[in-house]
């Protein structure tokens, strides 16, 4: 089988993570995978030598009035020429899943559109949410990762849909996590986005570190900004110099070695306000790191029983974060079992060839009826 993964770019996302790791293991079990892209901004996820990767080039036409639909014509045209039997769309764009859709029509292809994220937050407006409700009606199948994304979608496509969870690294698992008897070097990780809110972070440690007087915590954030959303690490960067913490908060960039960085810290810490699944928690807690995460629609509640395998707050709740910061610092024994529960949670989530095999079982299920 053929299969296409179309998406955005392959640098700096949980998403695009996800499209590398399943393109890895589809070919580990012999089929012929393909991803393109639109913006050829460079490769951050080891692939494969056998996945074929496709750079989508703009239109080399300069007239402003022609080049947007010569640019629609040219990447539908793309998209036939790779002669996918499934067409699988990681795509957010509403517009260019639209163009993904008219690329299979007329043709044998299928087209499956993975749906990465909690709609209802992603698609707040009513126009952009119809406009998401009709590309579900067109595409041939609907790919899931929770049974909660199942409950946002209409009933008219329900049949449609299946649920494949995320594959994790081995690697998170490999990491030899050394417990230090204390708590206090928490880190996160996560694009620079305001739905990551990593401010909210950055507030409930500044909360904690007035309320204990406490010298030596410190919070480090690892991610990168995309090109297409500006301000939001100035604004952290603001913040950090509010509450005086610039030799405490640390803005790390984007790193390869991640599963380093979990190894050498005690806690781990997500503020997200939505979420798909949550590549960053699921890699912490295979980690053994004690993690505290919002609450928030679809993915932490799937992963982490609260007072169990860890700690989930209240979405935006900067006091009860902050609270819960203070409890693994003061309670270092209790946070490590945590940790240890959490990584034995997520053992059950390595087995890329089992679950690519999964994704492979709906896809020929979809190709042949």
């Amino acid at each position: 089988m053929r299969i296409i993964f179309v998406t955005r770019h392959l640098t700096n996302g949980g998403a695009e993570r996800e499209v590398a790791a399943f393109a890895n293991a589809l070919v580990q079990i012999g089929q012929d995978v393909c991803i393109t892209y639109r913006h050829n901004i460079g490769i951050d996820y080891a692939l494969d030598p056998r996945v074929q990767t496709f750079w989508q080039y703009p239109s080399r036409v300069s007239i402003p009035k022609l080049k947007g639909l010569c640019n629609i014509v040219l990447y539908i045209k793309q998209l036939r020429s790779l002669s996918g039997d499934v067409l699988i769309s990681n795509n957010s764009s509403l517009e260019h899943n639209w163009r993904i859709r008219v690329s299979t029509l007329f043709s044998k292809t299928k087209m499956v559109y993975a749906i990465r994220n909690n709609v209802e937050q992603k698609y707040p407006e009513k126009r952009r949410r119809r406009r998401h409700e009709r590309i579900c009606r067109l595409a041939d199948a609907i790919w899931i990762q929770t049974e909660e994304q199942r409950k946002l979608l209409p009933a008219g496509v329900q049949e449609k849909i299946f649920e494949v969870r995320n594959i994790l690294d081995r690697k998170f698992l490999d990491t030899r996590k050394r417990y230090r008897g204390e708590i206090v070097h928490f880190i996160s990780a996560g694009r620079l986005h305001p739905q990551k809110n990593q401010a909210l972070l950055i507030e409930a440690f500044a909360k904690m570190v007035e309320r204990t007087a406490n010298d030596k915590a410190t919070l480090t954030i690892y991610g990168k900004e995309k090109e297409d959303i500006s301000g939001t690490e100035k604004k952290l960067r603001e913040l950090i110099r509010k509450y005086h913490l610039e030799k405490r908060v640390f803005l790390a960039g984007w790193v390869k070695d991640i599963e380093v960085r979990y190894a050498q810290a005690d806690a781990f810490v997500f503020g997200s306000d939505y979420e798909g699944m949550p590549n960053a928690l699921m890699e912490a807690m295979a980690s053994g790191l004690p993690c505290i995460s919002t609450d928030c629609p679809t993915g932490p509640s799937t992963l982490i029983t609260s007072g169990e395998n860890g700690l989930l707050v209240p979405v935006g709740d900067i006091e009860a974060m902050s609270a819960a910061m203070q409890y693994f610092m003061e309670n270092p024994r209790e946070a490590e079992q945590m940790g240890m529960a959490a990584r034995q949670r997520m053992e059950r989530w390595v087995n890329p060839e089992e679950i690519a095999g999964q994704l492979l079982f709906y896809l020929e299920k979809i190709c042949h009826g």
